[in-house]
C-alpha cells in the first residue's frame, strides 16, 4: 500500500535503502534484494537518486520512491490512497504516468483511490462510492456519462468532460462521456465545418 502522504512511509536514510527495506524483511536473500532495488528503481525512473537522502526529494520524487519499495516486494496488487493529494501538477503527472507504467510493464493491479477524475481516465474500471456505499460502477466512458449525477454526489468530472457536457446542455450535437481533448476536437470538428464550410 501506498500512502498520501510518503513521508508516512519512507524509513531509510537513503533512497536504496528505503527501496530494499521492505524485501529485507521478507527474507529475500541479499543479492536478490538488491537486483530488486535496481530494477523497481528504474521502473519508477529513480536510479540517479539512489543514493541521495529522501529529505532532499520533491513530493514527487518521494511519492515515486514509496511506490518502488512497494513493487521491491513483488506484489501482484497495489493499493493507492489519494497519492497525488499533496502535490503539484508536475507531480501528479510524474506518479500517474509511473503507475501506468507499471501495470502496462509490469502486470500489476493498480487500485488507486482519488478524488482527481482526471487520474482515472485511463483505468480499466471505476468504482464511486458515497458515504461507505458503492454507487456507481463502470468503465471511465460509462461513469463520465453521467456528469449530472456525479455532481449530486459532490465529485469533478474531467475539464474536457466538463466542457462537453456544457457544450451539449447548449445544444451542440455531442456524445455522453468524452474523455480527452481529441476526442472532442473529433467530434467538433464535422459540427463547425458544417456550420462554416467555407472555412478551411
Amino acid at each position: 500500500m501506498v500512502f498520501q502522504n510518503p513521508d508516512n512511509q519512507i524509513i531509510g536514510n537513503i533512497v536504496e535503502e528505503d527501496v530494499g527495506f521492505g524485501p529485507e524483511n521478507l527474507g529475500v536473500p541479499t543479492d536478490e534484494i538488491w537486483r530488486r532495488v535496481d530494477q523497481s528503481l528504474e521502473a519508477v525512473g529513480m536510479t540517479a537518486y539512489r543514493l541521495k537522502s529522501p529529505n532532499k526529494l520533491s513530493g514527487g520524487q518521494k511519492q515515486r520512491v514509496a511506490i518502488a519499495g512497494v513493487m521491491a516486494m513483488r506484489p501482484q496488487c497495489i493499493i493507492l490512497d489519494e497519492p497525488t493529494a499533496m502535490l503539484d501538477p508536475n507531480g501528479r503527472r510524474e506518479v500517474i504516468a509511473t503507475l501506468h507504467e507499471l501495470n502496462r510493464q509490469e502486470k500489476i493491479t493498480v487500485l488507486l483511490i482519488t478524488h482527481y477524475m482526471e487520474e482515472v481516465i485511463d483505468a480499466d474500471r471505476v468504482i464511486v462510492m458515497d458515504d461507505g456505499k458503492l454507487v456507481m460502477d463502470g468503465t471511465p466512458r460509462e461513469i463520465f456519462s453521467r456528469v449530472k449525477e456525479l455532481k449530486e454526489y459532490r465529485l469533478d468530472v474531467p475539464q474536457v468532460t466538463e466542457l462537453a457536457y456544457e457544450l451539449k446542455q447548449a445544444g451542440v450535437n455531442l456524445p455522453d462521456g468524452i474523455l480527452t481533448m481529441d476526442e472532442l476536437m473529433e467530434k467538433l470538428l464535422p459540427i463547425f465545418h458544417e456550420k462554416f464550410p467555407e472555412v478551411k
